[in-house]
């Protein structure tokens, strides 16, 4: 199947796993998927999906299902974490952009002690 609207990136995890009282290196392949807008692919602003699985043919066919799904798909996003929504129905997931802080005042210099009983006792 072709991928129409797309951009692939496939890639590779190490990490170590315990397995008893041993621990050993375990390679996990990820294959991700982001739709395009405006005619180009940016995981930080459009919908993207990553599979991972052991084997990078399992991957790829992990990411391809799910693309499948969001091509009919009405994304009902609802929030992942601090930073990602995720569409309930198919996975598919989008980064939120985080709502900005407003601009606090300048922080005010703090007199010295000596100053004050400076000031305090001169008049202008």
């Amino acid at each position: 199947m072709k991928w129409t609207g797309a951009s692939q990136r496939k890639g590779t995890l190490r990490r170590l796993e315990a397995d008893g009282k041993d621990v050993r290196a375990v390679t996990l392949y990820t294959h991700t998927f982001v739709l395009f807008e405006d005619g180009r692919a940016d995981e930080q602003k459009q919908p993207f999906y990553t599979a991972t699985a052991a084997t990078p043919q399992d991957a790829e066919a992990l990411a391809l299902a799910a693309y499948q799904r969001a091509q009919d798909c009405l994304h009902r996003m609802s929030a992942k974490g601090p930073a990602l929504i995720e569409c309930v129905h198919c996975g598919l997931q989008r980064r939120a952009s985080l709502p900005t802080l407003p601009d606090s005042a300048p922080p005010q210099k703090r007199e010295r002690k000596s100053e004050r009983k400076l000031f305090g006792l001169l008049r202008f």
